[in-house]
């Protein structure tokens, strides 16, 4: 990736509602570059989608420990429950790190409990955002 993609990735990220023009002008070129650009950067999967962030919700991050090999069926699954704010394929102790942001406890428990037909998990719980 080039600096210029760069650049217009750090202004996506600093305030993603800033128009293709307003970028422009910060990295010198026209709205419509910029806009070429970010189609590039998505279709090469860079830019995969534009997350809200809501800090006022409780934060729970699981980390999934497969038991099988069925990472495709496991993915699936991710993607097709909306609290998962995001989910990595991660190296280390477990296979998988999730962010979850339910809407009650009951939600929680019931996304452990599917999780359970893939393999193991461990939850951290947010208390404080700090940065």
């Amino acid at each position: 990736m080039d600096k210029m993609n760069q650049a217009i990735l750090k202004h996506l990220q600093n305030n993603s509602r800033m128009s293709w023009q307003q970028i422009g002008k910060h990295v010198h070129l026209t709205g419509q570059a910029v806009s070429a650009r970010v189609a590039q950067m998505e279709a090469q999967g860079i830019i995969s989608g534009y997350t809200i962030r809501q800090n006022h919700l409780t934060r729970h991050f699981i980390a999934v420990l497969m038991e099988s090999s069925d990472f495709a069926g496991f993915e699936a699954f991710l993607n097709t429950q909306t609290q998962v704010e995001s989910a990595f394929k991660v190296t280390g102790e477990a296979c998988y790190q999730i962010t979850y942001t339910p809407n009650s406890d009951s939600e929680l428990e019931t996304f452990l409990n599917q999780i359970l037909h893939f393999g193991r998990y461990k939850v951290l719980s947010a208390i404080r955002c700090v940065k």
